[in-house]
């Protein structure tokens, strides 16, 4: 999965690091520039060396060089962004990623360098919609001139220090110019055309539908009271389990086949606790017909379904998401509770148990619907799940199982009371049957 492919920037900062040792003692900024970014691809391990090359690039400023050397560097950042696009990068991938590494002031530098890309390559116009959605998300402005003027720009106004300064920028190059290449979700850069659009699923959960789910986990997100979250219990898992069933039987007299609608979407997991998160991410997936792929490195997991399961895999995900850093928020008013081995077992257990409520719920809804729908659709649903199967061995021949545990006991007994009180309906059982057909 991870695969072994390097960049051509990815080879030559491999050189430069090569020349580390002796570059550091030069008062050369160029050399000095091509030292740091060596350093800080081999990240914490480096810091100390990265810092020190900081430092020495700040002293060895003098105005001439110093907009030499940021033009430079404002090259190199552009280059490694043609290059991690081409290979499979999306805009807010490449923003999580380098948050990891250099902080919410890298957060600051990447945004702006991606609005120089999304000027150069008319983004704003002939970017796939989903891509145009990411860049407002991320507030990118692409009208704010080259990454070379957003550089300078950005060091006269952080009120950091000139050291402070190249250190964050040192630790964006070094992250942007070191990434490997990811799965293509999206058309990349050199595909674009005015004519491009984003590859749509043949069906898609409903907007309105959508619109109405959304506003309704924002209010099960925010209720102050479990007793509330647990009337609410597994009633979100039927109505989706239901809506996929109804969705199967629209496409089973589709002659297309299946399998050329599974889709995979990346997930970004933020620390703390990602793999608890992750395991959240899996349960949700797996209790709704999806698979799940995780990319340790960079923190991202890939989701892999059709476009109505995974719709609703990431509405529910989202929400049990928040639900579950409140529940551990409340639960942490002892000594005990606030250690790190508690909360990781707690969110570990309520993961658990979180996937055991879904599983249970969608054999219910299923058992339900073939009730109702009769034996034929015990075919319809099996070929859905063979699809998507078939899709994951292909794409993904070379994953292997990740093993989830905990030490705390009495986080783990927390985590799972919390998961039993769990709104699993986002507040949907609100939805009549009027919202179900309209």
């Amino acid at each position: 999965m991870e695969g072994t492919t390097m960049s051509r920037i990815d080879l030559d900062s491999s050189f430069k690091y090569s020349r580390a040792t002796t570059a550091r003692d030069s008062a050369d900024p160029n050399e000095l520039l091509d030292s740091g970014i060596g350093f800080a691809q081999l990240g914490a391990s480096a810091k100390d060396m990265t810092q020190l090359i900081a430092e020495r690039l700040s002293a060895a400023e003098d105005i001439s060089r110093t907009y030499s050397v940021h033009d430079r560097a404002a090259k190199i950042l552009d280059d490694a962004l043609d290059v991690a696009f081409e290979n499979g990068w999306q805009p807010a991938e490449l923003v999580h990623v380098i948050r990891q590494s250099a902080g919410g002031d890298g957060t600051v530098v990447i945004v702006e360098a991606i609005g120089a890309h999304a000027a150069r390559s008319s983004a704003d116009s002939v970017a796939p919609e989903s891509w145009r959605d990411q860049l407002s998300e991320l507030n990118v402005e692409s009208a704010g001139g080259t990454s070379a003027d957003r550089l300078r720009r950005w060091r006269s106004y952080n009120r950091r220090s000139s050291a402070q300064s190249w250190y964050t920028l040192l630790l964006v190059l070094g992250c942007a110019t070191w990434l490997l290449p990811l799965e293509t979700l999206l058309p990349p850069p050199n595909r674009w055309t005015t004519r491009t659009t984003p590859a749509g699923p043949r069906q898609a959960v409903d907007s309105k539908m959508l619109g109405r789910i959304r506003g309704l986990l924002a209010k099960a997100e925010s209720t102050p009271f479990p007793a509330e979250a647990e009337a609410f219990s597994a009633k979100a898992q039927d109505l989706m389990t239901r809506y996929a069933i109804d969705s199967a039987l629209l496409d089973a007299g589709n002659s297309r086949t299946l399998i050329d609608d599974v889709i995979s979407r990346r997930i970004m997991v933020s620390n703390p606790y990602s793999k608890a998160k992750l395991l959240l991410l899996h349960s949700v997936c797996k209790a709704n017909g999806a698979r799940t792929v995780w990319k340790k490195k960079y923190l991202l997991a890939t989701v892999i379904g059709l476009p109505v399961d995974l719709d609703l895999c990431e509405l529910l995900y989202t929400s049990l998401l928040v639900q579950s850093a409140r529940a551990l928020d409340e639960s942490g008013q002892s000594a005990t509770s606030r250690t790190r081995s508690f909360r990781h077992a707690f969110l570990i257990a309520y993961a658990h148990r979180v996937g055991e409520r879904l599983q249970d719920a969608r054999t219910r809804a299923t058992a339900a619907a073939t009730r109702q729908h009769g034996s034929a659709l015990v075919p319809i649903m099996a070929e859905r799940s063979d699809a998507v199967d078939r899709a994951y061995a292909a794409r993904y021949p070379s994953t292997k199982t990740i093993k989830f545990s905990s030490d705390n006991a009495q986080g783990w007994l927390a985590g799972r009371a919390a998961a039993e009180r769990a709104d699993l309906t986002g507040g949907r059982e609100r939805i009549d049957k009027s919202d179900l057909a309209s």
